[in-house]
């Protein structure tokens, strides 16, 4: 999903075009929110003087303290003065559809673009085309393994072929940065571990592939192995990093059944020593080292029970050390880190969940506080939705705008409250298509197949056709046993009399 806007200068919003004025949608078929359409309804047409803003959007007051005017107290009457008037109500729909966007892509609103000068560089980064240059980078950083020494000798490339890509690849991440920059301040980047890492393996890697340019020669490269953090790092993987994160985070409750587990096996592996090291013919427990490589290597049973047949060779109790260990360590503690590691993971999932719906919530609340009005400021109506969605939705038509209003407004009052705006992310996941419940299947047909299909269509609907077709399949079963008990001088007359006779077809076609 991206942002579109209104064609905009090097410093943000200045004025917009005329066609802006139209509205751009009409709703003759939707009587319950023509009462919406309505000066100042802020989606189109002229401002009701008496309609306020409710909160003035962050790229309207930086435009008009740059300006040092009002522009809202030009003379409504002239087309200038409209023009202002409509341009804050166009700010924030703009502003609460990237809060919808940040919402949607969970980022945080402390790097919201607070200022026009941050606004191109956000609609950039927020771009499908800058997507797909960001994976189409990644990638061709990554199949320079193929061509790098050491090499595929199908793809092997030139020392210079290959790092000046590489280059410019590291290059056009560096111009990406600087614009993820520009939007979001170092401020957030510095607290951003992800951004910073990144950061910090391009400069590493852009010093490292000049280098290897300036001498003509390549070295063993060990930042070579951090290219894939450049790809995890695109919109596409987004997944792929929520994983990643989850199983960083859930590391920590792993780590101590880990060490719970290794202290047992340590138990064990100074017991073994002390008990069997006087064993000339067990090598298991010569010293301690191979003691305790033995009891690792029995939890997981693949020396078993090697190991323990030395000592069984002595006392048949010497056995019950090694089922032990096994029932201890195996049979319990490995099952109960699968547990931790499970409810680890599943208690981070949830909690992530309920963080991305809150961030969500929390992003329409800053939305909804963009739409309202001072005289109404609980409700949202059409044509505010409809401007907002203008922008966070572009490739909605004026239908499924209308759809989407009406499948939000559950209250059916004309208007949307902060419960049901919550649900836009909802609504405009949805698809919406025209229903056929009144016309056959078949209406689409050449008109003779829809003249047979209506035909049968009424004999269907018969009252008395469900009787009839009850009783051809009594009949046909009369006919069964009729021809079974017949007496027939052959097997193969009978057959045929039974399957291929006048009355068996008949049934049959019918």
């Amino acid at each position: 999903m991206t942002l579109r806007s209104p064609q905009l200068n090097s410093e943000g919003y200045v004025r917009f075009s005329d066609d802006l004025l139209q509205v751009p949608i009409a709703l003759q078929d939707a009587p319950t929110l023509n009462h919406q359409i309505e000066p100042g309804g802020g989606g189109g047409g002229d401002h009701n003087q008496n309609d306020v803003i409710g909160s003035r959007s962050s790229f309207y007051d930086h435009a008009h303290h740059r300006n040092g005017t009002d522009v809202v107290e030009l003379s409504p009457s002239s087309g200038q003065g409209q023009t202002n008037d409509f341009l804050p109500w166009e700010m924030n729909y703009h502003e609460a559809a990237i809060f919808l966007e940040e919402g949607a892509n969970n980022d945080k609103f402390d790097s919201h673009p607070g200022h026009p000068g941050a606004l191109p560089a956000y609609l950039l980064v927020h771009n499908d085309w800058y997507y797909g240059l960001d994976l189409a980078t990644s990638l061709i950083l990554l199949s320079l393994a193929l061509g790098e020494e050491p090499a595929v000798r199908a793809f092997r490339l030139p020392v210079a072929v290959h790092s000046t890509i590489e280059l410019l690849a590291l290059l056009v991440i560096g111009v990406e940065l600087t614009l993820k920059l520009r939007w979001i301040g170092w401020g957030s980047v510095l607290k951003h571990k992800r951004t910073m890492l990144k950061c910090l393996t391009l400069a590493v890697m852009f010093i490292e592939a000049f280098i290897v340019l300036v001498r003509q020669s390549s070295h063993f490269r060990v930042t070579r192995s951090l290219r894939p953090i450049f790809i995890v790092d695109t919109r596409y993987l987004g997944g792929v990093r929520r994983f990643i994160r989850q199983i960083f985070q859930s590391l920590p409750p792993i780590f101590d059944m880990l060490l719970l587990i290794f202290f047992f096996v340590s138990i064990y592996a100074i017991l073994g020593f002390f008990i069997f090291s006087s064993n000339p013919n067990d090598t298991h427990f010569a010293t301690l080292f191979d003691s305790f490589v033995s009891m690792f290597v029995l939890l997981t049973t693949a020396n078993f029970p090697d190991v323990m047949m030395p000592a069984y060779s002595l006392s048949k109790w010497n056995s019950l050390f090694f089922i032990s260990f096994l029932c201890i360590v195996l049979y319990i503690l490995m099952n109960l880190m699968l547990a931790v590691v499970y409810e680890t993971f599943t208690t981070i999932e949830r909690n992530k969940f309920r963080k991305l719906l809150l961030h969500k919530r929390k992003a329409t609340q800053h939305a909804f506080k963009l739409l309202t009005t001072l005289q109404n400021p609980d409700q949202v109506k059409f044509q505010q939705f409809a401007g907002l969605m203008r922008y966070y939705a572009p490739d909605k038509g004026p239908r499924d705008v209308v759809l989407m209003f009406a499948y939000l407004n559950t209250s059916r009052s004309g208007s949307l409250s902060m419960n049901e705006m919550y649900r836009v992310y909802d609504a405009v996941m949805m698809t919406w298509q025209p229903q056929y419940s009144h016309i056959p299947w078949y209406h689409n047909t050449h008109e003779s197949i829809q003249t047979v299909c209506t035909r049968l269509h009424e004999a269907i609907n018969w009252p008395y056709f469900e009787h009839i077709v009850y009783a051809l399949i009594m009949c046909n079963g009369f006919a069964m046993v009729y021809r079974a008990t017949q007496p027939y001088p052959t097997l193969q007359e009978s057959a045929f009399s039974f399957c291929a006779s006048w009355d068996a077809v008949f049934f049959a076609v019918v």
